[in-house]
């Protein structure tokens, strides 16, 4: 097990109870205390306030693993990393100053970390809205617009249903009346969810901050809606006709259709694709031939992928437009509109059914394909497509930078015919 080295002990992450028991229930939560060993069999434990349970736990890291429903799994490492890091400053300045590690002094400078003493301000009495106007305060610098633009419509919702709404008050009544209450606003079920993360990772921050002390909302049952939605790709014969639309006298409609082909060719998301230079391009050499990449740094993850620069990409770039360079970054909300038209400019409008529920009701309808073509459809397709072609999940993730091959797999939109005649493809069955 991994573990933090200091000049006088050591600092790990673990549950309170031992593993080989938490095994036996994998799925069981359990608080996550810090470790501090230091001297002479002296020990030191302090509890984090953070719950994980032994199948989300990462023994080597000593941090929540990266999954899919762990909705408040970045927010809770990002704890634990300041709780390491500030905690780790005061073990330095008290060796290097030659003073005594004390149990008393250690539980204080801990409860300042996390706040359970000295919390912000706690006298207003923050209401669960008032705290969110500090908390967004706090992140303006931290988060993403989009993110932000999330909790300030999530914020509007909870003061529209109860602006005096207590810390106290999130139990399970409340979730029924605020889930009956969406309802009524004819909310579709992903919009709740949306809300009901948001309000999670409110209540968390406080808890942190030492001003909740309410955590009815870690409960299992308190869950976060999820539906998965009716997603398109556009396989490559589609694609090549949007590539070939003639648009010379619609120079706007042309720079968002080479923008989103880009995303076609390459399986980035919009944010990483849209916006290239010259900066991002690079050679290398082997076997004699030089091949250039897109080298990109993925703004969601961090992580740096290498995405070839292929004949088609090459045809866009040659253009005089374009002198040899990516097209440049244009409104992503124009670029939806216009890739639309154009998808029914050149005849991609089988119809799809989409379903999905709204205000509790499901409901079905059927929409031409090219209305649900968007900037995301690009990252889609390229998967798809290369799916199609048997390239292996691994190297595919190679390009589009997926984490697992869960996630990888929700990218994957082909129907069941789709994937029964791409299995046959592989010679498996005598026909």
């Amino acid at each position: 097990m991994a573990t933090v080295q200091r000049s006088k002990g050591t600092i790990r992450f673990s549950f309170k109870e031992s593993f080989v028991s938490l095994s036996k229930e994998p799925k069981k939560e359990s608080l996550i205390f810090l470790f501090f060993n230091y001297g002479k069999d002296n020990r030191f434990k302090y509890s984090t306030r953070i719950f994980s349970c032994y199948a989300d736990w990462d023994r080597q890291r000593q941090r929540i693993r990266n999954k899919a429903h762990i909705l408040d799994r970045d927010y809770n490492n990002d704890y634990l990393n300041r709780i390491e890091s500030e905690f780790s400053k005061e073990i330095s300045y008290l060796n290097a100053h030659g003073l005594p590690l004390n149990k008393k002094h250690l539980t204080e400078k801990l409860d300042l970390i996390t706040g359970k003493t000295n919390p912000i301000n706690n006298e207003e009495n923050y209401t669960i809205i008032s705290y969110y106007d500090h908390f967004l305060e706090r992140k303006k610098d931290k988060i993403k617009e989009g993110t932000r633009k999330s909790h300030n419509q999530t914020k509007r919702v909870l003061t529209e249903f109860n602006k005096k709404l207590e810390f106290e008050d999130v139990n399970h009544d409340f979730y029924d009346s605020f889930i009956a209450y969406l309802y009524t606003k004819n909310y579709a079920d992903n919009t709740i969810g949306k809300y009901i993360k948001n309000l999670k990772v409110i209540m968390n921050s406080a808890a942190n901050d030492g001003i909740n002390t309410n955590f009815v909302y870690k409960q299992r049952d308190f869950r976060v809606f999820k539906e998965e939605t009716t997603q398109i790709y556009l396989n490559e014969d589609e694609i090549e006709k949007i590539a070939q639309c003639d648009l010379s006298d619609f120079p706007r409609k042309e720079l968002a259709r080479d923008i989103f082909l880009i995303g076609c060719y390459t399986g980035q998301r919009i944010s990483d694709f849209n916006g290239l230079s010259n900066d991002n391009v690079i050679a290398r050499t082997k076997n004699g031939k030089t091949i250039k990449f897109f080298k990109i740094k993925h703004q969601k993850t961090g992580n740096t992928v290498f995405c070839p620069i292929t004949k088609e990409i090459k045809a866009i770039l040659s253009k005089p437009r374009y002198q040899n360079s990516p097209p440049p970054k244009m409104n992503e909300q124009d670029i939806n509109e216009f890739i639309k038209e154009i998808g029914r400019k050149v005849g991609i409008t089988e119809n799809v059914i989409v379903e999905r529920t709204k205000g509790g009701i499901k409901t079905k309808e059927k929409v031409p394909k090219y209305r649900l073509i968007v900037t995301h459809t690009a990252r889609r397709s390229f998967c798809s497509n290369m799916f199609k072609k048997q390239m292996p999940v691994y190297h595919i993730m190679t390009f589009s930078g997926h984490s697992s091959e869960r996630e990888f797999y929700k990218y994957i939109r082909l129907d069941k015919e789709e994937k029964s005649l791409n299995i046959l493809e592989g010679g498996y069955f005598n026909i």
